[in-house]
């Protein structure tokens, strides 16, 4: 039961896009478009202190996975931060997936340092490991050159008391590519989109065919992620020049693990 949050109304979007505004115009304008498509204020929350939100916070459940869920976008009104707010209202939220039946929680931050307000989201990172998020994964130069990406996670229910002997078996999945695009709020950042309906696994060929699209466009890097139990995925990825850059343990569920590489130009 939520005591603090209210489910967020289509309403409450010019409201909660001003907080968001107030921290990151990025965030603003990607979540006014979210907010605003049918079914956009869905898991989404507000925190109403005096009347008048002065919060957000919400989750997005992705497709494909056992009760995984990535934290939304989570804000407090500059003129009441630093008195608790973001941790009470992460800490209500957290409780509520658990009741949920949630299993695992991600949430993603960058390293960016303003030249006047110093590391921007250097306090919410602190609040997520005080409520035990842990990180699990960093790419550098993620979003833009020197600026990198963080990826933390929190399991939301008990661990398998064997979960190291859970018996996964690979699987030979016919992966293909099918587009290659830049990643969102990124300067430079590609990755390919595939699906698993093909007649075979990609090629190093089909992998060089897509650097060079990503190389024609100017890009920085390609990031990549498959299932860890989708077998055969790894040779051609490392043998075209891909870095394995580690994992979101147990994303799709226990056992198995979004696996990351990277090619950087």
């Amino acid at each position: 039961m939520l005591k603090l949050l209210e489910q967020m109304q289509t309403d409450d979007i010019d409201d909660v896009v001003k907080i968001i505004n107030s921290h990151d115009e990025d965030d603003a304008e990607e979540a006014e478009e979210s907010f605003r498509a049918v079914g956009g204020c869905l898991d989404m929350f507000v925190f109403r202190h005096e009347n008048k939100i002065i919060g957000v916070t919400g989750f997005v459940t992705p497709p494909g996975c056992d009760r995984t869920h990535w934290l939304s976008w989570t804000y407090i009104d500059k003129a009441y931060t630093n008195q608790g707010y973001g941790k009470q209202i992460l800490t209500e939220l957290i409780n509520y997936l658990k009741q949920q039946d949630g299993r695992m929680l991600f949430v993603k931050v960058s390293d960016y340092v303003d030249d006047e307000d110093g590391a921007i989201y250097a306090a919410a990172l602190h609040v997520y490991q005080s409520l035990g998020f842990k990180i699990e994964l960093t790419h550098p130069d993620y979003y833009a050159e020197g600026e990198a990406q963080i990826c933390l996670g929190l399991r939301l229910s008990d661990t398998p008391a064997m979960i190291a002997d859970i018996d996964i078996p690979t699987e030979n999945i016919p992966v293909q590519f099918n587009s290659v695009f830049e990643i969102a709020e990124t300067e430079g950042s590609y990755t390919f989109g595939w699906h698993d309906e093909g007649e075979q696994l990609f090629t190093r060929e089909d992998v060089s065919i897509g650097l060079e699209a990503v190389r024609e466009k100017h890009g920085r890097a390609v990031f990549l992620s498959f299932p860890s139990n989708y077998n055969d995925i790894k040779d051609p990825l490392l043998d075209s020049g891909f870095k394995d850059s580690g994992k979101l343990p147990d994303y799709y569920e226990d056992g198995i693990h979004d696996q990351h590489y990277t090619y950087k130009f």
